[in-house]
């Protein structure tokens, strides 16, 4: 996504060392306990959506398009996590 943006390789590389600071101080509290986040990102957490949404943004500006074409999908609607796919039984073989 930094290439496709033109950020140099500086702020790339500083854009990737804060990145995985922030994963790792990955906390989260269940009744009243404090834990780590040991894998994944903790729900909840304020980081938490914002690095989940950067994979699927990647595949909706790189690839979708031609995956929707060439299956003939009729509808693809994303909302957070939750993504929708509508199809035509007669010609999309699922």
């Amino acid at each position: 996504m930094c290439d496709k943006q033109s950020i140099s390789e500086e702020l790339k590389h500083e854009i990737m060392k804060i990145s995985q600071i922030i994963i790792k101080q990955n906390y989260f509290k269940f009744q009243n306990e404090l834990y780590i986040q040991e894998e994944g990102l903790a729900m909840g957490a304020p980081t938490s959506s914002i690095f989940s949404e950067i994979y699927p943004q990647h595949i909706e500006n790189t690839i979708i398009s031609d995956i929707l074409l060439r299956y003939h999908i009729v509808g693809y609607f994303r909302y957070m996590d939750a993504i929708p796919i509508v199809c035509n039984k007669d010609t999309t073989n699922i």
